[in-house]
């Protein structure tokens, strides 16, 4: 089943990436994913107007797309992460579509966020048609990923451990195979399909010196800190055009006069990136030029995404990476005494910090880097840049693009990890009757009698209608107890003072989470119909026992114990 996915994956990369050189051909008058144009070789009227017929079709894609359905698309982390790697066709027409109009048209967006949709819900739709369960489902939405990434980079190591860092967010011996099968089966089918068998015709030249280690430090740094400015922009040019225009089509045809202004000086802008990268790390883009472009990828990026075209920051990333490993080469060469540093080397290194910053995978990107380069002599350079980077920005930010987008949109999601379980389990099996029960006019010495022998199961409190009053405070018993001479006090003034809104549809996640901000050991599930109905109650020592049972039996399914 992998591999047939692996195959089918290939072929849809492919068919992507030839449509997108077809159209952009037709709309830009050039193949921005082939080659970069010089400024005399652009029309900028025609590229002004492709980006403002792409961002009107990007409109009326997207609005097409919520008529289908009111909820949001889905991503395959987020798929994994909250719905056990349940995805349909909706979510791959929602989602794709608008990105090849985007990329299509000359936005500085990337087509991987395309091709790892289609990839994962083909492996989704294909696993629910097979009947298998939500474990399988996560591993072949990873495998699916792991294929798109795999073919479009041709690099099965870096496909397979994106799947594994990212989608899945975990590493097991079960998950291998089928997630390295893919990856393989996409990489042969597309270089049979193409015959290309490195997507970047990378040349390192020279071997790697003492003095590239600090380098590749103080560029995993510089990365982290450029990463997460570009993140930050992403947000701060969506909330400025939310504020200056009230119309989504108005933010995106803003987004394209930045795009077509910015692309007067730099037409290496349009477009994912992936012609620019060869240049910038073999040397044909270097000095001021380099400086310029970096600068000007830095905001056409976040603009197209902040404006409204879809898209990622995949390529843009590893483009930029590159740019700056070249800007830092040229500053180098300038200071008087410093080391000799190898252009292409700080390049490659730059490439690896930069994606392990904004995708946050730096395993993958590191992989990456070294396949399509084919020089692994560079490894430990480039492992250095990206897990500097990797590190700083964990510290400093905390989010990589794909989970700062999650934040923004009110989803605690840090991976693909499956924390959706608790989410979707019911805490119908945990509720019990009330130990014991209590007129509200009981005396103090009957109150003592009950809670000492219901304990935590609790004791309910009853008015004289037979309505549900509370449950008994069993501290504040403790303490009216503890009073040497006998208060006038009964049953109704013993009971907590407030209650948390448990119904029998609470989740389980839900209950933890009141437990987790509550001490009592008892809370009351009530009626959602008649909030003086008491259904049962619900201790919190079942609550978390269940809880830590769903968890292990979760992590003995990552790791493939007892299958």
């Amino acid at each position: 089943m992998a591999t047939g996915l692996g195959v089918v994956t290939g072929l849809i990369v492919a068919a992507v990436q030839n449509f997108v050189i077809f159209a952009q051909r037709a709309t830009l008058g050039f193949a921005a994913e082939r080659r970069i144009a010089l400024p005399d070789q652009a029309s900028f009227l025609r590229i002004a107007v492709a980006l403002t017929g792409g961002a009107i079709l990007v409109t009326i894609l997207s609005r097409a797309a919520s008529r289908l359905r009111t909820r949001q698309p889905i991503d395959p982390v987020e798929a994994n992460a909250l719905s056990g790697g349940s995805m349909g066709w909706y979510d791959a027409v929602a989602v794709v579509l608008p990105i090849l109009a985007s990329v299509a048209f000359g936005a500085s967006v990337g087509i991987e966020a395309a091709v790892t949709q289609l990839g994962a819900v083909l492996a989704s739709r294909l696993g629910k048609r097979l009947g298998r369960p939500r474990s399988d489902l996560r591993v072949l939405v990873g495998a699916g990923s792991a294929a798109a990434i795999a073919a479009a980079y041709r690099a099965p190591i870096a496909g397979m451990l994106y799947a594994f860092e990212l989608v899945l967010g975990t590493y097991s011996k079960r998950t291998l195979a089928p997630i390295g099968l893919a990856a393989i089966a996409a990489v042969i089918t597309i270089w049979l399909l193409t015959g290309q068998a490195k997507p970047f015709d990378l040349i390192l030249g020279t071997a790697v010196s003492w003095s590239d280690y600090p380098i590749a430090v103080l560029m995993g740094g510089i990365c982290a800190f450029m990463g997460i400015g570009v993140m930050l922009l992403v947000t701060a040019v969506e909330r400025l055009l939310k504020r200056l225009f009230r119309h989504e089509t108005l933010r995106r045809l803003a987004a394209a006069l930045v795009l077509t202004l910015l692309s007067i000086r730099f037409p290496a802008v349009l477009g994912s990136g992936h012609a620019a990268i060869d240049h910038a790390v073999n040397g044909d883009i270097v000095g001021p030029q380099a400086l310029g472009l970096l600068g000007a990828k830095a905001l056409a990026s976040p603009a197209s995404l902040g404006g409204g075209f879809r898209g990622g920051l995949f390529s843009a990333s590893l483009l930029m990476g590159a740019l700056l490993g070249q800007v830092i080469a040229w500053i180098g060469a300038l200071v008087p005494g410093g080391p000799p540093l190898n252009p292409a080397l700080c390049a490659v290194i730059g490439m690896a910090a930069m994606g392990a910053s904004v995708i946050g995978c730096p395993l993958a990107m590191i992989f990456l880097v070294l396949e399509t380069t084919g020089d692994f002599d560079a490894a430990i350079v480039v492992a250095i840049g990206a897990v500097t980077a990797s590190f700083l920005t964990d510290r400093l930010f905390g989010y990589s693009f794909a989970t700062w987008r999650f934040q923004q949109r009110g989803l605690a999601i840090e991976g693909g990890h499956d924390v959706s379980r608790l989410a979707t389990s019911p805490i119908t099996n945990l509720v019990r009757p009330p130990k014991r029960s209590l007129a509200a006019n009981a005396d103090l010495q009957d109150v003592l009698r009950a809670v000492s022998t219901a304990g935590a199961r609790g004791t309910a409190v009853y008015t004289l209608d037979g309505d549900f009053a509370g449950l008994v405070d069993p501290s504040l018993v403790e303490v009216a107890a503890g009073e040497r001479t006998p208060l006038p006090i009964v049953a109704a003034d013993l009971v907590y003072e407030t209650s948390p809104a448990v119904t029998p549809k609470t989740t389980l996640a839900e209950l933890i989470d009141i437990f987790q901000n509550d001490d009592r050991p008892t809370i009351a599930v009530i009626d959602p119909a008649d909030h003086l109905n008491l259904i049962g109650c619900v201790r919190a020592r079942d609550a978390f026992a269940m809880a830590s049972a769903i968890l292990d039996a979760q992590r003995r399914e990552d790791l493939g114990i007892g299958q």
